[in-house]
């Protein structure tokens, strides 16, 4: 499903509304899409309602005490840890809260399938705190449940990966992913679509956006991601269009 390649009808990126041209899309997990429908892309944020960065960092504090030796803790403390201090890092960005959106739709669908929950930090949290819960401290289970209990709730669920596609982003809605003016981003995709029509989703993979107001789900579209051949970072798949419920 590459619907961007026919959706443009001009050199523009954006119409006379201030609209893009292509679509955009988003990564996630089932676990949310019922928020989404609801509240619009971008309407809620489960990080801030949650308290999921506080709880990350108490749950990274424990683990360098009792999970230091952990095959988890040598593979994903470092990237842990820059999530919990919200860094950002050369190329990479560890800040989380905002909504992201890609005009690559592998971008989006390669987050959604590495991210079990469809969300790096409460996914990253979630497996951290699973292995701090089989070791039965007691103020885990106790004093850090009744605080955060529903994210410890969570942690027997098994989403599926979605995809959003989003038609119709104002300009103004968006910034770049640093949290930046967008304009040089939006220059470097219209370069790109002038310059390989066809193939410009494979060079802008890395381009992404912040999301700054909420998109209604009118002008979403939702799909479930079937892998058939797994690859990290580029896998094979099959998308089939998940239908909003009517009122």
């Amino acid at each position: 499903m590459y619907s961007n390649h026919m959706y443009l009808t001009n050199e523009q990126v954006s119409n006379k509304n201030n609209q893009l041209k292509i679509d955009l899309y988003h990564g996630t997990s089932t676990l949310f899409i019922e928020s989404i429908i609801k509240n619009g892309l971008g309407g809620v944020n489960p990080v801030e309602d949650w308290k999921l960065l506080e709880l990350g960092r108490e749950v990274f504090d424990l683990s360098k005490i009792h999970l230091r030796n952990s095959e988890l803790f040598e593979r994903s403390s470092a990237s842990f840890q820059n999530m919990t201090e919200q860094t950002k890092t050369g190329s990479f960005n560890w800040q989380h809260g905002a909504t992201y959106l890609s005009p690559a739709e592998k971008t989006a669908v390669s987050y959604a399938t590495r991210k079990q929950y469809g969300s790096e930090l409460l996914t990253y949290t979630l497996e951290f705190l699973r292995e701090l819960i089989n070791l039965k401290i007691s103020y885990v289970t106790r004093d850090l449940y009744q605080r955060h209990s529903k994210v410890f709730n969570l942690i027997e669920a098994r989403p599926s990966p979605i995809l959003i596609q989003v038609k119709d982003v104002f300009k103004d809605s968006l910034l770049n992913e640093l949290g930046e003016d967008p304009t040089s981003s939006l220059q470097s995709i219209e370069k790109e679509i002038n310059d390989f029509p066809e193939t410009y989703e494979d060079v802008l993979q890395q381009c992404n956006f912040r999301l700054t107001k909420a998109i209604p789900a009118s002008q979403l579209k939702f799909w479930l991601i079937n892998i058939t051949e797994w690859n990290q970072f580029s896998p094979a798949y099959k998308l089939y269009e998940l239908k909003k419920p009517k009122e």
